[in-house]
């Protein structure tokens, strides 16, 4: 293999493509509440994210090469070394947000931390027999990511925040449980109780077309009351890009592998896009 190809799996599976879509989606929510673009803020946000899936990855190595090869296959080539990541970017993150943050930021960018790595450590195993609770915590996490914006930004927390955390909280339903496709074979080992492993995969499939379309209702509901700007409609196109990667998830292991590290977790970089479009249109 060439450093290229190093380099690129680096890039996808180790994190970085994924953190910096949740930039994205940091971003565009500082447009959309019209909060001046905090550029330390989204490395804040890209550094825990990092600690917290390199922390998971590497406790979870093991269940990986039975269920994510790809992955577990780059990582054990620095196994040694992920502990050290990790430290790092958590010490970074916490000096960031320190230097740049206001105490009300800085005790829920702790807290936020705190749960994110609890959950790898121990909460799989607490919280294993309930169905689904593997997604619908991940999910949360990530729309912790928008009331931590507006508490960085001092802006209150509203109803225009809960919508868009709601928003935020619907779409990474959708992404996470698509991913539970691929780890089913480690999940059913672990006696975690995936919403695919409950349902099966047809009627899981279903279920995430489902939410793909409750997903648009915060935005019209926002919009509709006059909270949202205009321009945000167009985060409702993400419709069709998830209806899209969600009907190929009848595909084998192999190519689920690629579509859930590459198109589910690029559906983060859209966002943005798409309220530019809509600005270039004159939706304000």
């Amino acid at each position: 293999m060439g450093r290229s190809d190093f380099l690129w799996d680096e890039f996808v599976y180790g994190g970085h493509w994924l953190s910096i879509g949740a930039g994205a989606i940091v971003f565009s929510a500082m447009i959309v509440f019209n909060f001046m673009i905090r550029w330390e803020f989204i490395l804040i946000i890209y550094l825990i994210v990092q600690c917290s899936y390199n922390y998971n990855h590497f406790k979870e190595l093991h269940s990986d090469m039975i269920s994510d090869s790809s992955r577990a296959i780059h990582l054990k080539k620095y196994v040694r070394a992920i502990p050290y990541i990790v430290f790092l970017y958590g010490l970074f993150y916490l000096i960031f947000l320190f230097l740049f943050g206001n105490l009300a930021s800085i005790i829920f960018g702790l807290i936020l931390l705190a749960i994110s790595l609890f959950f790898t450590y121990k909460g799989k195993k607490i919280f294993s027999r309930l169905i689904g609770f593997k997604s619908y915590y991940a999910a949360l996490t990530w729309a912790a990511l928008i009331p931590f914006t507006a508490i960085y930004i001092s802006y209150p927390i509203n109803l225009t925040v809960f919508l868009f955390s709601f928003f935020v909280f619907i779409r990474l339903l959708v992404s996470i449980n698509f991913f539970d496709i691929k780890d089913m074979a480690s999940d059913s080992k672990d006696e975690i109780r995936t919403l695919v492993l409950g349902l099966g995969k047809e009627k899981f499939i279903l279920l995430l077309h489902i939410l793909n379309l409750i997903s648009i209702f915060p935005i019209i509901f926002g919009i509709f009351l006059n909270i949202f700007p205009i321009f945000i409609f167009g985060l409702a196109f993400l419709f069709f890009y998830s209806f899209f990667y969600v009907i190929k998830g009848r595909e084998k292991k192999e190519e689920i592998q690629n579509i859930s590290y590459i198109l589910v977790d690029g559906e983060y970089y859209f966002w943005p896009i798409l309220i530019f479009i809509m600005l270039l249109f004159g939706a304000v």
